[in-house]
C-alpha cells in the first residue's frame, strides 16, 4: 500500500490490515534541495478563499450509509451531518436533532431502551426540501439492509431486530421484509424518530453520531441507484455540495446555499487525488497545495527548515499502534515470554530513527485524549534490558537457551522493513536472541492475520468514536471480529459484557480500565506509539481545527472554521 496515506482504509479494516502495510506511508524517497527552496512560495489559493487539499486518492465509496473511514468520510462530512455531531474536543452536539436526548428532556427512557429524537425545524437538503424523521429511519435501515452488507451495521446491533434484519441474506423476500418491518427504529412523525434498542447501550449517542446512520434521500437513490453519488445527484443536508468529480483526479465542493446553519467561510474546496506522497509534498512547495505531509522519513529535514518549520502543525490521533502476538501458537503462548519481548524493545528509538520523531511512546492500549486513558497502566512494560533479560530466563529460557525459532510476519512496504530490522537487532543487543523476519506480499499478509496464521505482526487502531468500548471488546473479547491475537479471557468478557450495559458513567468507566488492566497484564499484545499528525499548511491558512478522529485529511471535521487571508 505504498504511496497510500496512512488513513487510506477503514477504520474498522485498520486492525485487519495495517500490519500488512505497516503504517500507510508512503515509501519516501530523498527530495531535492530546490523543492525545499521553494517553500516560500504562495500561489495558488491564497486570497481566492479557494482551500485545496489531498485526498491521496479515489474514494472507494461516498455513500454515507456504505462507507468506511478515511477518503470517504471526508467527502461525506462536507456534505451530509447526523442527528448528531462532535465538537472540537469530541464530545456531543446536537446537529439535525433539536437537542441531544437525555433521561431529564424525555429522550431517554428510564431504562435505556428508547431513544427519541426531534429534529430541528429548520434543518433542509440542499435542494431546499424539508428534512423528515422518515430520511432518517431510510437511512439507518437502508444501512442494515443485508444486500449491501454495509461494514459499520453490526455497530448498531443493540437497535431491536437490527441483527436479524442485518443477517438476513438468506432469508425469503417475505421474511426479509418482516425482518425489517420489526427493525426498532421508526417516525413517529416529521419531527419525532423513535429507536428502540434491546439492552441498553451507554454509548448510543455517540454512535448516532457517526456517519452510517445519516439520512439520504430515498427518492435520489430510487431515481439515480448505484450512481446518486455522481457530482450533480449527491444531494445532502450540509453546508457544501459538490459540484464536479473527475474520477482519479479531483473533487470540488461549493456552499450549499440552502444550508441552514452557519455558512461556511470558504468560496471552494478542492480535493486533489495525487497518491504519490513525493508529489503531494512538491504540490505543496509549489503553492498548488495548501497542506501536505512531507514524504515519510524527511520530518526531520522539514523540522530544521527555517522556512517550512513555522508551517508545521502537529495532532495527536486517537491511535495506537502495537505488535500483536497470537498467543495459542509457540513459543508466544507463553506470557512471561511475551512479557519480556515487552520490555525489550526501545519504542523512542523506533520514533526518533524510523517515524522521523514523529509520535509518542505507548505503553498502554487506549491512547491520551480520550475516556479511558490510564497514564499508569503499562509502565511495567517500559524499556529495561535487564528486567527483560530476567523474564526471559522465568519464561524458562535463561539467557536464551532452549528458545524456539521466534518468527516476524510483515508486509514488505513502507516503513515496515525499517522497524522489522530494528525489532531484530534489539532483541539481539537486548536479550541475545535471534529473530526471523518474513517479509510478505501486503494481500497475503493480510490474509494469513485474518485467518490468524501469523505468530507475531504489527497492527493499528483508531477511534471510531472516543470510547473504551470501542477498543476493547472488539479486539480482545473471546471469538471477537478483530481479535486476531485469539486471545481470550473469561473475566474480561463477563466485565466487558456489563460494562457495555452500566448506565452509570462512572462506574462504567471503571470497569474499562479494570478490563484493560486485565489485557495488559496478560500481554497479547505490545504497545508501540501513539500516532501524531505531522502536516505543513500555509500561512494563509486560517482557522484550521485539527481533531483526534478526523478523516483523510487534518481538521477535515471542521473546515467550515477555515478561511484564506490575502
Amino acid at each position: 500500500m505504498a504511496k497510500k496515506s496512512e488513513l487510506s482504509l477503514s477504520r474498522r479494516d485498520f486492525l485487519k490490515t495495517a500490519g500488512a502495510i505497516g503504517l500507510f506511508a508512503a515509501a519516501g524517497g530523498s527530495i531535492p534541495l530546490t523543492l525545499f527552496e521553494a517553500g516560500c512560495t504562495q500561489g495558488g489559493s491564497a486570497g481566492e478563499g479557494i482551500f485545496t487539499v489531498n485526498l491521496a486518492g479515489e474514494p472507494p465509496s461516498i455513500d454515507p450509509n456504505l462507507s468506511s473511514w478515511a477518503a470517504s468520510r471526508s467527502v461525506i462530512m462536507r456534505c451530509f451531518e447526523g442527528l448528531l455531531g462532535f465538537n472540537k474536543d469530541l464530545s456531543l452536539k446536537a446537529v439535525v436533532a433539536s437537542e441531544i436526548p437525555t433521561v431529564a428532556n424525555k429522550g431517554i427512557a428510564a431504562d435505556g431502551k428508547t431513544y427519541t429524537f426531534k429534529l430541528n425545524s429548520k434543518a433542509t437538503w440542499s435542494d431546499g426540501k424539508k428534512m423528515t424523521a422518515k430520511d432518517f429511519e431510510y437511512g439507518i435501515k437502508r444501512m442494515l439492509d443485508p444486500t449491501y452488507a454495509a461494514e459499520y451495521a453490526s455497530f448498531y446491533y443493540d437497535i431491536v431486530g437490527a441483527e436479524a434484519y442485518n443477517g438476513a441474506v438468506k432469508e425469503t423476500d417475505a421474511n426479509k421484509a418482516s425482518l425489517k418491518a420489526a427493525v426498532g427504529v421508526k417516525a413517529i412523525d416529521d419531527a419525532t424518530l423513535e429507536i428502540k434498542l434491546a439492552q441498553p447501550r451507554p454509548t448510543f449517542l455517540s454512535l448516532m453520531a457517526l456517519w452510517p446512520v445519516y439520512a439520504v434521500r430515498e427518492d435520489i437513490i430510487a431515481a439515480n441507484g448505484d450512481k446518486w453519488t455522481e457530482a450533480g445527484t449527491y444531494l445532502g443536508n450540509g453546508p457544501w455540495k459538490m459540484t464536479e468529480w473527475v474520477h482519479q483526479d479531483h473533487i470540488t465542493f461549493e456552499p450549499n446555499t440552502n444550508y441552514w446553519g452557519t455558512k461556511p467561510k470558504l468560496g471552494k474546496i478542492t480535493y486533489k487525488m495525487v497518491t504519490d506522497q513525493n508529489a503531494s509534498w512538491a504540490a505543496y512547495l509549489n503553492g498548488e497545495m495548501d497542506t501536505s505531509s512531507p514524504p515519510s522519513g524527511t520530518e526531520k529535514t522539514v523540522m530544521a527548515d527555517p522556512t517550512l518549520s513555522p508551517q508545521i502543525v502537529r495532532n495527536a490521533e486517537l491511535t495506537t499502534f502495537a505488535f500483536q502476538f497470537n498467543v495459542h501458537r509457540a513459543p508466544f503462548d507463553n506470557k512471561t515470554l511475551r512479557q519480556a519481548l515487552c520490555c525489550a524493545f526501545d519504542r523512542q528509538a523506533y520514533i526518533d530513527n524510523v517515524r522521523g520523531g514523529v509520535g509518542k511512546v505507548a505503553l498502554s492500549w487506549i491512547p491520551p485524549g480520550m475516556p479511558g486513558y490510564n497514564a499508569e497502566l503499562g509502565k511495567e512494560y517500559a524499556f529495561n534490558p535487564t528486567k527483560a533479560k530476567q523474564l526471559l530466563s522465568d519464561a524458562g529460557y535463561p539467557a536464551g537457551k532452549n528458545l524456539p525459532e521466534l518468527k516476524f510476519q510483515y508486509s514488505n512496504t513502507g516503513l515496515n522493513p525499517p522497524l522489522a530490522q530494528l525489532l531484530q537487532q534489539q532483541l539481539k543487543d537486548n536479550l541475545g536472541i535471534g529473530l526471523t523476519l518474513v517479509p510478505m506480499e501486503s494481500a497475503a499478509f493480510s490474509k494469513m492475520v485474518n485467518d490468524e496464521q501469523e505468530d507475531w505482526a504489527f497492527f493499528g487502531w483508531g477511534a471510531d468514536y472516543p470510547d473504551p468500548d470501542n477498543w476493547l471488546p472488539e479486539l480482545f473479547g473471546t471469538g471477537a471480529g478483530n481479535n486476531h491475537t485469539t486471545y481470550s479471557n473469561k473475566d474480561f468478557d463477563a466485565l466487558a459484557a456489563k460494562a457495555k450495559q452500566e448506565l452509570d458513567n462512572t462506574k462504567r468507566l471503571q470497569m474499562w480500565d479494570q478490563a484493560q488492566t486485565m489485557v495488559m497484564a496478560d500481554a497479547p499484545i505490545m504497545t508501540v506509539f501513539y500516532r501524531e499528525r505531522f502536516v505543513c499548511v500555509k500561512p494563509y491558512v486560517k482557522g484550521l481545527t485539527p481533531t483526534g478522529m478526523d478523516g483523510q485529511i487534518m481538521g477535515d471535521m471542521f473546515f467550515e472554521n477555515i478561511s484564506i487571508e490575502k
